[in-house]
């Protein structure tokens, strides 16, 4: 009698797992940080929109102590104009044993007006700013042309008002009387507009320092 024939296993073949590309789980990670990127750069753009919003003039540039550049370089050709013909400055360094014919030219970089808010030139009554002026004979070379520097207060009322430091009284202490403390800063700086110099340096060489001496 044989015995009887043992089960047969169940070899019938299980559906294996479909075959993953080493690819496809980065990519579906990088295509869910997606929004999320998303999110924080609008996040970090809308502050910076704003304040272009905001302050346009930093689109268009803004000149010393934050003068948009068509206000600072307005005020400046019609500050520099009466600077020049100023007796302060007209008078500066006369000596009267030697009073021939002398040229004054002036260049200024405006930092700050009154009142503070006004955006166009006819709002302005007082311009603030450092200025250079070189006052010399024809054929004098520039290092020996007699100088002024420093701040200066112009008022463009009629008639024009010209505030300079006095050299008999302390410089800081007339400073800070003529100038308001929210320009203090830059009225004891230098040019922010360093080109301005050398523009008058080029101008006086040219016109008054290579001239002929009478």
């Amino acid at each position: 009698m044989r015995p009887p024939a043992e089960p047969t296993p169940d070899i019938a073949p299980r559906p294996e797992p479909a075959p993953t590309s080493a690819s496809t789980a980065p990519a579906a990670q990088r295509l869910r940080r997606w929004p999320v990127l998303l999110v924080v750069l609008l996040a970090l753009a809308l502050p910076a929109a704003a304040l272009l919003v905001l302050n346009p003039q930093w689109i268009h540039g803004s000149g010393s102590g934050g003068l948009p550049d068509r206000l600072r370089i307005s005020l400046a050709q019609r500050a520099v104009v009466m600077l020049e013909s100023s007796p302060q400055i007209e008078h500066l360094g006369h000596d009267e044993d030697n009073a021939g014919p002398r040229r004054v030219m002036c260049t200024l970089d405006p930092f700050g007006v009154d009142p503070p808010a006004a955006t166009t030139v006819a709002q302005v009554r007082w311009v603030y700013a450092l200025h250079l002026c070189v006052i010399g004979q024809d054929g004098t070379p520039w290092d020996y042309a007699t100088k002024s520097a420093g701040p200066v207060a112009i008022g463009l009322g009629n008639p024009p008002a010209v505030r300079l430091p006095v050299p008999q009284l302390d410089y800081r202490t007339q400073v800070r009387q003529l100038i308001p403390a929210r320009y203090q800063s830059q009225a004891f700086g230098s040019f922010a507009h360093p080109q301005l110099v050398a523009q008058l340096r080029q101008r006086y060489i040219a016109q008054v320092a290579s001239a002929p001496t009478r």
